[in-house]
């Protein structure tokens, strides 16, 4: 809200918005209409699952030219219960009918929605997420106080980033290799839990919890590499903005990191497998100047891949309703 307010943007504000689903909803969408009438938009673009559902109902119905979402990964996930699940992948069914396009962040998620028949290919589009060339100019430093090898991340302690099976994965490793230093930043509900596991081990000046910070920047200049061990993800900005820091990549094998990741970048670790990944934990600090060469590579990779000028003439050209590269 703030940054919307600082670019001298209009925000309206829908107060009746909760997180999970409640009879709410039913308040969130009349506004979401009533808004759309009031205002006569060109162009709605709706972001995240629930905004992204009420959002295009409400807009189509009020006949808005052009409505968009763009997809941050799906709402439906292999762990949740199957009902549950079911009911997910409808409702993003139902979501799919009232838009004229929806934007996947990764060719992976934009695939398996087409084999579900969720939308026609023709609606489905893949624009990549990027930063700012101004906020991707960092270099990573090279010199340090002592031989300590710092793997960092920039996550929230939540079940989706598996941050819980990440701590111990790190304390452990620590006990094998002494160089291994980690800064994990961010918050959530699992943060207190982590910080107990870090302190059972005795192990709180090698493995930091700094909590959250907006300014990821300074944190990055201090990793020598970065981790993301997530169970599920889009196109994580967390892993974007590291590659640009030149820092390689431990990433988990699912499908939208690995379209990031590969050998000549970093590494991949199967979920669920703690003995892979406090061996690839080590490993990684046991060759420093593999690590660095990776991270260069990271770089030239990102900037390639997720191009930021790309991005933009990507959703303008849907905005202005002229063909799109699926």
């Amino acid at each position: 809200m703030d940054a919307v307010k600082e670019r001298g943007w209009n925000y309206l504000p829908i107060r009746s918005f909760r997180h999970p689903i409640s009879p709410w909803d039913i308040v969130s969408f009349i506004e979401l209409y009533l808004l759309c009438r009031k205002y006569h938009f060109d162009i709605v673009h709706t972001n995240s699952s629930k905004p992204g559902l009420l959002g295009r109902i409400a807009a189509r119905l009020a006949k808005v030219p052009l409505v968009l979402h763009t997809s941050h990964g799906t709402s439906f996930q292999p762990l949740q219960p199957s009902l549950l699940r079911g009911l997910y992948v409808q409702l993003e069914k139902l979501g799919n009918r009232f838009g004229d396009y929806n934007v996947f962040v990764n060719h992976s998620d934009r695939i398996k929605c087409l084999e579900m028949r969720l939308l026609p290919e023709a609606k489905a589009i893949t624009i990549y997420n990027a930063m700012a060339l101004q906020n991707a100019g960092i270099i990573q430093q090279v010199a340090k106080n002592d031989d300590s090898f710092i793997i960092g991340s920039t996550i929230r302690f939540s079940e989706q980033k598996n941050v819980i099976n990440l701590i111990v994965a790190a304390c452990k490793a620590c006990g094998q290799d002494k160089r291994l230093k980690f800064i994990i930043l961010g918050d959530g509900e699992h943060y207190a839990l982590c910080k107990s596991i870090v302190a059972s081990h005795r192990l709180n000046e090698r493995i930091l919890l700094p909590g959250w910070d907006s300014d990821v920047m300074p944190w990055l200049e201090q990793f020598d590499a970065f981790i993301l061990y997530s169970r599920w993800e889009a196109m994580p900005f967390s892993i974007i903005e590291a590659m640009h820091a030149a820092l390689p990549i431990i990433g988990s094998d699912i499908p939208s990191i690995r379209e990031l990741v590969d050998e000549s970048v970093g590494w991949l670790v199967h979920l669920d497998d703690e003995e892979a990944l406090i061996t690839s934990l080590i490993s990684v600090a046991s060759n420093p100047e593999g690590a660095l060469e990776k991270g260069r590579l990271a770089q030239e990779k990102v900037r390639h891949l997720c191009d930021y000028s790309t991005m933009i003439a990507s959703y303008r050209r849907l905005y202005e309703g002229t063909d799109n590269d699926r």
